[in-house]
């Protein structure tokens, strides 16, 4: 109920190990929209007669979202982790959805291990991930540019062995459809497809999407790499890299990229710093993404 939303936010922050967390929970309160829907987002787990033992805050996709991802927030569970496991599949079972994800900017390392733990067992994995974002404005100058060939409808099977080629393992038409809408709405003229010249075969690719639209659009970037030829340097990834962004400049000169990408991925986020990337802070979370 809406009057118990102090009750659960305290039960939160004290599994974050705040000192005061019923003080916290109640100076916070006041500053919440619609506690009624607050409200009915926060689940817990109890069974009858005794306490609730767990608890999560759910925002769930509507049906007309390009996302289908369930986010997960404010975790608590007291006692078993077995339980806080049943309520995260039991919403996950009320809520249609392809990926699920669950931020920990502000747990300690044996809160994440507990979680993980907790969640591991269901397919979740845990990860580090960095957000990083730059200002077209400020992009580089170009070099040597590779060609880029948007996705087109017949070439799609193209894409999609590149992907897999590069990335290493094989793409279910569930995790390729998540893919397309991970950023936005698929947009065609945002997935490239890399080369050197346009006669000669594709040897990277880059997947972007629409955060936003307009003269300051915000590009996302889902997802860029080369083939296995190109990984032992540096080089390509950048040629790739500053070549995708000159194309985004073109579109949208006063618009921005962000992109989060895995501490699992350090060379990635080496070449978009030493490009001009910021990079933020690394922050912990788990996913359940399509196979």
């Amino acid at each position: 109920m809406p009057d118990e939303l102090v009750w659960f936010l305290s039960r939160s922050f004290a599994f974050l190990g705040h000192v005061d967390p019923h003080g916290l929970a109640q100076r916070l309160a006041p500053h919440l929209r619609d506690h009624r829907r607050e409200a009915a987002n926060a689940y817990v787990w109890e069974v009858e007669g005794a306490a609730p033992t767990a608890g999560i805050y759910v925002a769930a996709p509507d049906v007309g979202d390009d996302d289908k991802t369930l986010y997960l927030s404010q975790p608590w569970f007291e006692g078993a982790q077995e339980e806080f496991a049943a309520l995260v599949r039991e919403v996950g079972s009320r809520h249609v959805h392809e990926a699920v994800r669950l931020d920990l900017p502000a747990q300690s390392p044996d809160r994440v291990d507990r979680l993980a733990q907790a969640l591991t067992p269901d397919g979740f994995d845990l990860d580090v991930i960095r957000p990083l974002s730059f200002v077209l404005s400020d992009t580089p100058p170009l070099g040597a540019p590779l060609v880029l060939e948007g996705w087109r409808p017949r070439g799609d099977t193209t894409f999609r062995e590149l992907v897999a080629r590069a990335e290493g393992w094989p793409l279910s038409d569930e995790r390729w459809a998540w893919l397309k809408r991970n950023s936005g709405p698929f947009t065609p003229d945002l997935w490239f497809l890399a080369s050197e010249a346009p006669d000669q075969a594709p040897i990277g690719y880059a997947l972007c999407g629409p955060l936003t639209t307009g003269i300051e659009a915000t590009f996302g970037l889902t997802a860029a790499g080369v083939i296995p030829e190109h990984r032992g340097s540096t080089v390509m990834l950048r040629r790739l890299m500053l070549t995708l962004l000159h194309e985004l400049a073109a579109m949208s000169p006063l618009g921005r990229m962000e992109a989060e990408l895995s501490s699992r991925d350090p060379k990635l986020i080496d070449i978009l710093r030493s490009v001009g990337f910021h990079v933020g802070e690394a922050s912990p979370v788990l996913r359940s993404l399509p196979e």
